[in-house]
C-alpha cells in the first residue's frame, strides 16, 4: 500500500483527534479511550488490527490496555508470561513492540515470515493471521520517570498496527501512526493527571471530612464541658454527676472511695459493676491500678467473668469485657476512683478526656463533702464540749437547738460512748467519717473530740449494741495493727444534764480498761450504782481493789478447775439465794453452800455482811471491765 492509498484526509484526521479529545475530557475509562485510539488507527491508516500496550510500573513487561479487532486467543497469548518481555534474554523471545519500547523509536516489520530477529513473533503472528506490523512508542511526559532503566527513556508504551498482507510502511504512514501514538500518550498522561487530581481531591475531601469530624468532636467536647459546668453550678451532687456521665457515655459509671466503698453509681437499670476485688488483684489489672497513684489518667482494666453482682436486666459479662478507670485525686492523694464499665464501644480519646474532667469534678465534690464533714466535726465538737461540761450545759434548750440543726434529736435518750486510740493513726483515717460510715445511715451518730477522747452519741432506741460493735471493728481495721482501739459504752442520758455523768462513767471504764488490758469493746450501760465508782475512782486503785478480793478465788479456780468466781457472781446476781444459785448453775444447793464457804475462807470475809457483798459486787464489776480473769493477766 503506497502513501496515495492512505484513506485519511485532514477532515477525518481532525475528526478522529476530536473524538479522542472528547473521550479524554469526558473522563472515560483509560481502556475505552485507548480502544478508541486503536479503532481510529485502523480507520485512518487501514490496519486490520491495532493494539495499545503500556509498560508495567517496573518497565519489565508490556500489557495490552486497548485494542481493535484482536481475537480473544491472541489477547490471551499476549498476556501469557514471557510474551511481551521488554528486556528478553535473546532474540528468540524478542518482539517488535518490545524493541520499540526499549529503543524509543518506531519499528516496522514488512513481512513477519522474514523477520528472523523476533523469535516470539513467529509464534504470535499465526494466531491472529497478520503478515506485517508497525510499532510506535508512546512518549511519556517530561516529568515522568523512564519506563525502562535500560533504555527508551520517557517511553510509556507502544501503539502497534497489524496488516494481513506483507507491505512496506511508507514515511507518511509511519508519521500518522506516530501522531496517533502521541494522541494515545496524551490520553494516557491526561488520565494520569486526572487520576492524580482525583487522588488529591479525594485526599482534600478526606481531610475536609476529618476536619468536619474534628470540629464535631470539639463541639461535642465543648457541649459536654458546658453541661458539666452547669451540673456544678446546679449542685447536683455526686449522684447527679454519675447519672449524667452514664447517660453521656451510655455506660455504667461507679464512684468509689480509696478503700473501694461505692459512693455513687448509675444507671439504675442494667448497671454493670466495676471489676471485683479478685479481678483487680490479677495481672495486668493490679499493675494498672497501682499506676493510678503515679499518673493521673484513664487506664483500661480487664473485667474477668463474673464481673460482680449484676443488677437485674444487665447483660452477663464476657471474658473480653473491659472497664476504664480514672483516679480521683486531692492534693496528690488518691481519694477514689471513677469507673466506666460496659460502654457500647471503646471510648474515643475525646471521651477519655471527658472522663478525666468528670474525675476532677468528682474530686471537687469529695473535697466539698470533706469540708462539710470538717465543719460538722467542728460544730459537733463544740456541741459535745458544751454538753459534757461538768456542771451541765449553760443553756440546755440552745444546745438542743444546735443539735437539731446538725440533724440530731438530743431530747431523745442517747447512749454515751468513749473511743480512744493508743498508737499512731494513718493520715488517711478521718475518725468522724469512719464512725459515721460504720454506724450506717440509720444510726446517725454525733461524733466529736472532747479533751483527749472521741465521744460518740447514739440514740438508745433501737439498741445500739450492733452499731457499737461495727464502729469498733471498722475503727480497729482502719487504724491498723500499730494502734489499739478501746470503745466503752456508758449509761443512757435522757436529758442534757445527764450527758456529763454518763460520759464520766464511760471515760472511767475506758481508763480502767486501758490501764490493764487496752483494746476491745466495754459495755457498762447496766451498772447502776457501780457506775459511780467508775465515774470518780482512779483506775489503778480500782484495779488493786479488785485484785485483792478476787485474785485468790481466780487462783483457786485455775489450779483446781473450780467455779468460785462464777458461783459468787451468780449468788450475788440472784439476791444471795443459795437455791436460785444452784438452779442457775445446775448444781445441788449443798455444792453452792460448800463453794460459798471456800469463798469466805479464801477472802477472809463473811458473806453475811452487807458491806462485804457490796465490795465483792464492785470488785466483780471492775474485774469484768479490765478482764483480769484472762489467763494472760493473772
Amino acid at each position: 500500500m503506497v502513501a496515495t492509498e492512505v484513506q485519511a484526509s485532514l477532515r477525518s484526521w481532525m475528526s478522529a483527534v476530536s473524538e479522542i479529545a472528547r473521550a479524554v475530557n469526558a473522563a472515560e475509562p483509560l481502556h475505552d479511550v485507548l480502544t478508541r485510539v486503536a479503532a481510529q488507527a485502523c480507520a485512518l491508516i487501514g490496519f486490520e488490527y491495532c493494539a495499545v500496550m503500556l509498560t508495567d510500573p517496573d518497565g519489565e513487561w508490556l500489557q495490552v490496555a486497548g485494542w481493535c479487532g484482536l481475537s480473544p486467543d491472541y489477547l490471551a497469548q499476549l498476556s501469557a508470561e514471557g510474551s511481551l518481555q521488554v528486556h528478553p534474554s535473546g532474540s528468540l523471545l524478542d518482539t517488535p513492540a518490545a524493541r520499540a519500547c526499549r529503543e524509543g523509536r518506531t519499528v516496522t516489520v514488512p513481512d513477519v515470515r522474514t523477520a528472523t530477529d523476533y523469535g516470539r513473533l513467529q509464534l504470535l503472528a499465526p494466531t491472529q493471521g497478520y503478515r506485517s506490523l508497525v510499532a510506535a512508542p508512546l512518549p511519556a511526559a517530561e516529568d515522568d520517570p523512564p519506563a525502562s532503566p535500560a533504555g527508551g527513556a520517557g517511553v510509556a508504551g507502544v501503539l502497534v498496527g497489524y496488516s494481513v498482507t506483507a507491505r512496506e510502511f511508507e514515511p507518511p504512514e509511519v508519521e500518522l501512526i506516530e501522531l496517533l501514538a502521541g494522541q494515545a500518550a496524551l490520553a494516557l498522561e491526561t488520565s494520569r493527571l486526572r487520576t492524580a487530581q482525583q487522588d488529591v481531591i479525594g485526599e482534600l475531601s478526606g481531610a475536609n471530612d476529618e476536619l468536619r469530624r474534628g470540629r464535631a468532636v470539639l463541639d461535642w467536647a465543648e457541649q459536654q464541658h458546658r453541661e458539666l459546668m452547669q451540673l456544678v453550678l446546679d449542685d447536683v451532687g455526686l449522684a447527679g454527676l454519675v447519672a449524667s456521665l452514664a447517660g453521656t457515655l451510655a455506660a455504667s459509671v461507679t464512684v468509689e472511695d480509696a478503700d473501694g466503698r461505692v459512693l455513687a453509681r448509675a444507671p439504675d437499670d442494667g448497671y454493670r459493676p466495676p471489676p471485683t476485688a479478685a479481678a483487680r488483684r490479677r495481672s495486668p489489672a493490679r499493675e494498672a491500678l497501682e499506676a493510678l497513684t503515679r499518673r493521673y489518667e484513664v487506664v483500661q482494666i480487664p473485667v474477668l467473668a463474673p464481673g460482680g453482682p449484676v443488677v437485674r436486666g444487665a447483660p452477663a459479662p464476657t471474658r473480653r469485657e473491659m472497664a476504664w478507670v480514672a483516679p480521683v485525686v486531692l492534693g496528690q492523694e488518691l481519694v477514689g476512683r471513677l469507673w466506666v464499665t460496659a460502654p457500647p464501644a471503646v471510648p474515643a480519646p475525646v471521651q477519655l478526656r471527658v472522663i478525666e474532667r468528670f474525675a476532677l469534678v468528682v474530686a471537687l465534690e469529695l473535697l466539698k463533702a470533706r469540708h462539710l464533714v470538717a465543719a460538722e466535726g467542728r460544730l459537733s465538737g463544740d456541741l459535745i464540749a458544751d454538753l459534757l461540761r461538768p456542771d451541765g450545759p449553760g443553756r440546755p434548750h440552745a444546745v438542743l437547738d444546735r443539735a437539731a440543726a446538725l440533724g440530731h434529736d438530743l431530747a431523745r435518750p442517747h447512749v454515751v460512748a468513749v473511743l480512744t486510740l493508743d498508737g499512731p493513726i494513718p493520715p488517711a483515717v478521718r475518725l468522724p467519717e469512719l464512725v459515721r460510715a460504720a454506724a450506717g445511715p440509720d444510726a446517725r451518730p454525733l461524733v466529736g473530740s472532747y479533751e483527749d477522747d472521741w465521744v460518740v452519741l447514739l440514740p438508745a432506741e433501737p439498741d445500739p449494741g450492733d452499731v457499737l460493735r461495727r464502729v469498733h471493728a471498722h475503727t480497729a481495721h482502719a487504724a491498723g495493727s500499730g494502734c489499739v482501739v478501746t470503745l466503752a459504752a456508758g449509761p443512757t442520758a435522757c436529758a442534757p444534764e445527764d450527758f456529763a455523768a454518763a460520759y464520766g462513767v464511760a471515760r472511767g471504764a475506758v481508763q480502767l480498761r486501758r490501764a490493764t488490758r487496752p483494746g476491745g469493746l466495754v459495755d457498762v450501760r447496766q451498772l447502776g450504782l457501780s457506775a459511780l465508782l467508775l465515774e470518780t475512782g482512779a483506775p489503778d486503785a480500782l484495779r488493786r481493789f479488785a485484785q485483792t478480793l478476787l485474785r485468790p478465788l481466780a487462783a483457786h479456780d485455775a489450779q483446781r478447775g473450780g467455779d468460785l468466781v462464777a458461783t459468787l457472781r451468780a449468788w450475788l446476781g440472784s439476791g444471795c439465794s443459795t437455791v436460785a444459785t444452784a438452779e442457775a448453775l445446775t448444781v445441788h444447793p449443798n455444792t453452792v453452800g460448800y463453794r460459798l464457804g471456800r469463798i469466805e475462807a479464801l477472802t477472809g470475809r463473811s458473806l453475811r455482811g452487807v458491806d462485804t457483798r457490796l465490795e465483792l459486787q464492785l470488785a466483780l464489776t471492775v474485774w469484768d471491765i479490765v478482764q483480769l480473769g484472762d489467763p494472760d493477766h493473772r
